[in-house]
């Protein structure tokens, strides 16, 4: 490790990771903001976005996230998020990410929807019982 790294930690729910960087930058609700080491103690909530990393080689790792939440307590930088794809072409990164959110978004109003429905049926019901009594 050099004297300008830190350590980057990913956590989303399918996996836990962790590499050595130099310097991220990534964008909250204010705009676009980077991290070198020994940044303050911070925290930020992210959109579904795109940013970067630098390696250790200096080497420019783009990063695609999901909705999350960036940390950076005690010189540790965390990023949670419901997911994050890592490659050196951000435009498949982009079309990746674009892919996840519409694929999710449409799964989750479907259960939005079948949630609905069965609290409906469930009101009737107890509509209907309470009828009885």
């Amino acid at each position: 490790m050099n004297g300008q790294s830190f350590n980057l930690k990913i956590i989303t729910p399918a996996r836990t990771s962790e590499r050595t960087i130099t310097y991220i930058r990534l964008k909250d609700g204010s705009g676009f903001f980077g991290i070198l080491r020994n940044y303050a103690d911070f925290i930020t909530v992210l959109p579904t976005s795109l940013g970067y990393y630098n390696d250790l080689d200096g080497k420019e790792i783009f990063i695609a996230i999901e909705e999350g939440i960036l940390s950076v307590r005690n010189g540790v930088v965390v990023l949670t998020a419901r997911e994050v794809f890592e490659g050196e072409d951000a435009g498949a990164l982009s079309e990746i990410i674009d892919k996840t959110v519409l694929a999710r978004s449409g799964a989750e109003t479907a259960l939005s929807g079948l949630l609905k429905g069965m609290e409906a049926a469930f009101i009737e019901k107890t509509i209907e019982l309470e009828k009885q009594h």
